[in-house]
Parts: C-alpha cells; structure tokens; sequence
C-alpha cells in the first residue's frame, strides 16, 4: 500500500512538472512572437523613415533644379528647400544656416508673410509692399541663393545620376 501511494504521488508529481512545463513552453513561445512583432514593427518604423528621408531629399533636389532652370521663383524655392532641409534627420542637417546662407536668410524674410487665404485678405498696398520686400531680396540674394542650390544639388544628386 505504501508502495502504491508512491507512485499515485510520483505520477502526480510527474502530471504537475508536465503541466508546468508546457505552461512554461508556452509562454516562451509567446515572449517569441511578441519579440517578432517587435522587430518587425522596429523594422517597418525603419523603412518608412529611410522612405520619408529619401522623399525629402528628391524633393530638395527637384525644386533646386526648378530653380536653377529658372522655373521656379527664388523665395519660393528658397522657402519650400528650407522647410525641407529641415525635416531631414538631426544627424544629417548639419548647421543649415551657416551652409545655405542664401536660402537661410530668404526664409527668414519670408517666414512671416502671410500666404493663401491669409494673402487674399489683406489689402492690395500691403500685397504690393510685401511683394516689393520679397523681390528686393530675391534681387539681393540671388547669387547666394543660386550657389546655395548648386550646393544642394551636388549633396543631393539622385544615385542613378552620378
């Protein structure tokens, strides 16, 4: 009888160690699978960045040819390259004002001039006051703002174009 109370307990200690075991492998597998969705989102946060970057950049690129050909107005272009410079990483825009002094110091003429509708709404004297500011300046700024965009144009050249 003692003998038989053994081995009841020996195979419920058994039952218990199994069940453990499979909980435990269980929860290893779990632990798996969440550190694969992990990586996989770490992964996709990756490729949407790198994808964002390289938006930017051919952005930056293609307004810089429009404006070193001539189709695209000075401020204008100035304005959308430096909101675009940017929103590039921390890591690569250096120090923007310093290398782009042309566009830099364009944007900083324009930055609080109304646009859109904000525009319309003004009257036509202070449209024609801002505009006169604007030219003035592109007239001034412009072989900054021109060796500004061969600057980036040579930085940002596309890799099927070099």
């Amino acid at each position: 009888m003692h003998n038989s109370w053994m081995i009841v307990l020996l195979l419920i200690a058994l039952l218990l160690i199994a069940g453990l075991a499979f909980y435990a492998g269980k929860l290893l597998w779990l632990v798996r699978q969440q550190q694969q969705q992990q990586l996989q989102q770490v992964k996709q946060q990756q490729h949407q960045q790198l994808q964002n970057q390289l938006y930017v950049e051919q952005s930056i690129y293609t307004i810089c040819k429009a404006v070193d050909a001539g189709q695209c107005e000075l401020s204008e272009g100035a304005l959308r390259v430096w909101v675009l410079l940017n929103r590039l990483p921390e890591q690569q825009q250096g120090p923007l004002a310093a290398d782009y002094p042309g566009i830099f110091q364009m944007y900083q003429i324009l930055k609080d001039m109304p646009t859109h509708q904000a525009r319309q709404a003004q009257t036509k004297q202070a449209i024609r006051q801002q505009d006169s500011q604007r030219l003035q300046a592109e007239q001034q700024l412009k072989p900054q703002i021109l060796a500004d965009t061969v600057k980036l144009l040579q930085r940002f050249k596309p890799a099927e174009a070099l």
